[in-house]
């Protein structure tokens, strides 16, 4: 595995991008425009979920790669995997390593190992809100012991290099970290939004709250009750997240007050390919509407809030909230009482 960094030129220097999910692989298309870079290696880490695998296919294009390689769809663990790929980018010259701003502990010894010129994240969702805060605090080398084995495989596993951020989120410079704005120029210009005529229409952002116990089904359906009657005289649509399961939906006849709509590309891309743009978007939590924000001018963006949800305590999300009252998004209570 990993043959193909062998067979590159050892006299050029490339660029690393590495990737596990849609929305991730869409920033780092905006990152790839942003710093206009050449002789891009991209990495796709598979996390197993067919919809999740199939839409990061769809994304590849080609011209932009000068290399791409998979992994991490076996049923094993990826340990080697990652150490096997430590060793061989080292064999290489590399300026620039782009990843996802998740900062687990993977991706914590890949950027302590391998020895790029700058280092830069993009954006993963409401995880890099996270991720800031831990450099903010100065808290990226805390010890884990799940780290310690790469000790005795001869890496690092602390990080001794500056770590930018190119974020569509409203951060302030920190000491040791450049921040650079993502605007999505580069799905704006692919998809000539400026033309494109404003509808009655309302989309519901499917998120998979049921399904991770983290909201009650009652309260779920209060939520889209709530939607269709406020938006009554509009086309109402529930554009399904890509690991959600539409049976509890349509055993609940949601289907004939709405149009649920599969998951077939990452949300960012769903509506840059429509031919008009929606009047509303709707959704919790999810990272969609602040990009969505960002994308589109004339969308208005509305946030429900789940009062007894159990995550309204996380840290994670009492950020997320925060930014997106900051980027102008609408937050509204969904009152919920069980009758």
């Amino acid at each position: 595995m990993f043959e193909e960094l062998d067979t590159l030129d050892k006299s050029k220097k490339y660029n690393i991008f590495i990737v596990r999910t849609p929305f991730q692989f869409i920033n780092a298309y905006e990152t790839l425009d942003y710093f206009k870079t050449e002789n891009n290696i991209l990495i796709i880490i598979d996390n197993g979920t067919e919809n999740n695998k199939k839409q990061l296919s769809e994304l590849i294009e080609h011209n932009f790669w000068t290399t791409i390689m998979r992994f991490g769809d076996q049923k094993s663990s990826n340990f080697m995997n990652y150490v096997n790929l430590i060793h061989k980018i080292k064999k290489i010259s590399v300026e620039y390593l782009f990843m996802s701003s998740g900062f687990n502990k993977m991706q914590q010894i890949l950027i302590a190992n391998i020895n790029s010129e700058k280092t830069c994240f993009f954006d993963q969702g409401t995880g890099t809100i996270l991720t800031y805060n831990y450099f903010k605090k100065n808290n990226i080398n805390k010890l884990n012991l799940k780290k310690l084995r790469f000790l005795f495989l001869g890496l690092k596993i602390k990080i001794n290099k500056q770590i930018d951020f190119f974020t569509m989120f409203d951060f302030e410079k920190l000491n040791k970290s450049n921040i650079y704005k993502n605007n999505y120029d580069f799905v704006k210009n692919k998809y000539n939004l400026n033309n494109k005529e404003l509808k009655n229409e309302v989309f519901i952002i499917g998120q998979k709250l049921v399904k991770s116990k983290m909201v009650s089904q009652e309260e779920y359906f209060s939520y889209l009750n709530n939607i269709l009657e406020n938006y009554k005289e509009y086309n109402i649509n529930y554009l399904m997240h890509r690991t959600e399961d539409k049976d509890y939906l349509i055993n609940n006849n949601f289907d004939k007050k709405m149009n649920i709509l599969d998951s077939t590309k990452p949300g960012e891309l769903y509506f840059l390919e429509l031919d008009y743009q929606p009047k509303y978007i709707i959704g919790n939590v999810s990272a969609l509407l602040i990009s969505l924000k960002y994308i589109f001018k004339d969308i208005n963006i509305i946030s429900y809030k789940f009062n007894n949800a159990k995550f309204l305590n996380n840290e994670g999300y009492i950020l997320s909230y925060d930014n997106m009252k900051k980027s102008g998004i609408k937050i509204v209570d969904n009152n919920y009482s069980k009758m």
